[in-house]
């Protein structure tokens, strides 16, 4: 690749549609962290008129409705009866979720390098007491069973494993794989926005079908986890030629 085609590679990576999906998912993450800290013990009963005229609309009936009531009150409870468990989760959540992907941006990176460097440090706090308290409800009080059980620690040892593997490969000076496992870790924490958006044709689909909500939420989690990975996977090895091209270039002709 020519030194011209480098620069114009590097110019169309990751490319705005990536930047514009980001920014939306991230968005979404840190809107539903908000109002969990807004209604701490009471949101999804305070949505659920929204979700009674969507499902209306639709035509779609829910021969579950009855148990809907103590169903949402289960689950508010573990959040209302741990508040604090629950802020070291959303909050540190949600700023991870708001900072991250500046952490991407090589006009961030490569003007105040020292900022890059000291909000990453931040970053690696705030993701571990996230996946922490995570923890904390999915293997105390788990809404969704034993599957929950056994997934969000898988979720939280990928999510925590590649924040270990960036934080590795930068000091071994390998910038690429640094900036692999960071995407892998921002993908990890974005498919909660990406469950969010799957919620809506889960309960649509399968409520119909008397599914109850523990095990909606599963599947919406699964689904979600699942196409993030899969997507951010084929993504890495797709850009990871200009990516090596990138890391061979002056640092301020580096895109992010």
């Amino acid at each position: 690749m020519t030194v011209s085609g480098e620069r114009a590679g590097a110019a169309a990576w990751p490319g705005r549609g990536v930047w514009l999906t980001v920014a939306l998912l991230a968005a979404i993450g840190v809107l539903a962290a908000s109002l969990r800290v807004a209604f701490p013990g009471d949101l999804s009963i305070r949505a659920e008129p929204v979700r009674e005229r969507l499902m209306a609309a639709l035509s779609v009936n829910d021969p579950l409705l009855s148990e809907r009531p103590a169903q949402l009150a289960r689950f508010e409870e573990r959040y209302a009866s741990h508040r604090l468990a629950t802020l070291l989760h959303v909050v540190p959540g949600g700023l991870f979720l708001l900072f991250a992907p500046l952490q991407l941006s090589s006009r961030i990176r490569n003007r105040h390098i020292r900022l890059h460097r000291w909000s990453g440090r931040v970053l690696i706090g705030l993701a571990f007491v996230a996946a922490g308290s995570a923890l904390y409800f999915a293997m105390l009080m788990p809404f969704g069973g034993a599957v929950e059980m056994a997934m969000i620690p898988v979720i939280a040892a990928l999510f925590l494993g590649s924040i270990a593997r960036a934080y590795l490969a930068i000091r071994a000076k390998d910038v690429v794989r640094h900036r692999e496992w960071m995407v892998r870790a921002l993908a990890v924490a974005l498919s909660i926005s990406v469950i969010r958006l799957i919620a809506p044709v889960t309960e649509v689909l399968l409520v119909p079908r008397g599914v109850h909500p523990p095990e909606l939420l599963m599947v919406s989690m699964i689904a979600g986890w699942v196409l993030m990975v899969v997507a951010t996977e084929l993504w890495i090895r797709g850009t990871r030629r200009t990516a090596s091209a990138m890391a061979g270039m002056p640092a301020a002709d580096v895109a992010g």
